[in-house]
């Protein structure tokens, strides 16, 4: 596995730091646009179920967003415990500590850190892993109903805009790096983990996939 992928390089750029910055944001105007449109789904209907598996969940805001809206269980994922903290006080806040897990790792070499859910949700995430492929591979053998990607769009722009932001972590010293992948790649890997593309939309900067099973 490549370093970039190790848990230390993550927590050099997603920090506490980081984690109070996303707290402040989420406190000041809510969800931003990408898990915004996944609650809108699953409060539509579009989507449905009572677990949710979210991978790369930062602070855990979209996690208690859906617990909010009618999922009965989530469990978030990260690679850093730079957010542990703030997300343990958003869900006692809430009042929803009793149901959301959390675990900190790489769920592509380490399997065992969750089990199946209804719906799994990946957003912002595919660009901050080197293999897309293994990634959405591992999160689409997870979902017993619906996949949830979003993900930056494949242009010379975003691409461009990438470069800036990698400024940042080679300063801090981590191996961590943004990456625009190829939306055809990403969608295959997960149809070729047995789901069907059944809704997509593409905003500004970003695609937003829904696979089912």
């Amino acid at each position: 596995m490549s370093a970039c992928c190790e848990p230390q390089g993550y927590e050099k750029v997603f920090d506490d730091r980081e984690a109070r910055r996303a707290a402040a944001r989420y406190a000041r105007s809510g969800l931003t646009t990408l898990p915004r449109r996944t609650l809108e789904l699953y409060r539509d209907g579009v989507i449905g179920g009572s677990t949710l598996l979210e991978v790369g969940g930062g602070i855990g805001d979209f996690s208690a967003e859906m617990l909010g809206a009618g999922v009965d269980r989530a469990v978030c994922v990260d690679m850093s415990t730079g957010y542990d903290a703030v997300a343990a006080r958003l869900l006692a806040d809430a009042g929803l500590t009793g149901r959301a897990g959390r675990r900190t790792g790489d769920l592509v070499t380490h399997p065992d850190l969750a089990g199946p859910a209804d719906v799994v949700a990946l957003h912002s995430v595919v660009c901050c892993y080197p293999d897309a492929r293994a990634l959405v591979t591992a999160a689409a053998d997870r979902t017993r109903r619906y996949l949830v990607l979003a993900f930056p769009r494949d242009t010379w722009w975003m691409r461009a805009a990438g470069g800036v932001l990698n400024v940042y972590p080679r300063l801090r010293g981590s191996d961590w790096r943004f990456r625009v992948h190829r939306p055809d790649d990403v969608a295959r890997a997960a149809t070729d983990a047995g789901l069907r593309l059944v809704r997509e939309e593409r905003f500004a900067f970003d695609h937003h996939l829904v696979f089912a099973r």
